[in-house]
């Protein structure tokens, strides 16, 4: 069964992504929470531990407002 190609998603603008990808990809790119280098999937500027972080706080809230609701 063939995949559904995945539906596109609002990402950083196209000039920043670029930059940071070269940024990455010289190993110079920092996150901009604790300073660690950043995720090489990464268009926000964090490193893994921070998206993850960001991610699992995204969840969280998304759960307590439906709750609310």
């Amino acid at each position: 069964m063939p995949r559904k190609p995945p539906t596109p998603r609002k990402t950083a603008a196209p000039a920043r992504r670029k930059a940071v990808t070269r940024r990455v990809a010289a190993g110079d790119a920092r996150c901009v929470v604790c300073g660690d280098p950043v995720a090489p999937f990464s268009t926000e500027e964090l490193c893994w531990v921070c998206r993850r972080l960001k991610i699992s706080a995204w969840r969280e809230s998304d759960t307590q407002a439906a709750l609310q609701e």
